[in-house]
C-alpha cells in the first residue's frame, strides 16, 4: 500500500501498487467533534476464485477494522480529555 492522496487533517487515501485494493481515512466535522469514516474498496476480478476469496475475507476484514476504529476512538477521546485546554476564567 502506498499513499496516493495526503490532505492534512482531512483524508488518508492508500492504494495497492495494482490498484486493485484502496483504502481511505476521512476526517470530517460532525457537530462539536469529528467523525472518521474509513472505506475499503477491493476489486475482486470478476473470477469465481476472487469473488470466493473476497467473501472469505471479509468477515475477519471487518472485525479487524472495527476493533482498529473503536482504538483509535478511545486514544483520542482519552487525548481530548487529557489535554484539554483549561477554561477561561
Amino acid at each position: 500500500m502506498r499513499v496516493r492522496i495526503l490532505e492534512q487533517e482531512s483524508a488518508l487515501v492508500t492504494a495497492s501498487d495494482d490498484g486493485t485494493w484502496v483504502w481511505a481515512f476521512v476526517l470530517e466535522p460532525d457537530g462539536a467533534g469529528t467523525r472518521l469514516i474509513s472505506r475499503n474498496r477491493i476489486k475482486s476480478g470478476g473470477s469465481l476464485g476472487g469473488r470466493l476469496a473476497l467473501a472469505l475475507m471479509t468477515p475477519g476484514s471487518w472485525v479487524m477494522e472495527r476493533k482498529m476504529l473503536n482504538g483509535i476512538k478511545q486514544r483520542s477521546e482519552r487525548f481530548a480529555r487529557d489535554f484539554a485546554p483549561a477554561p477561561a476564567r
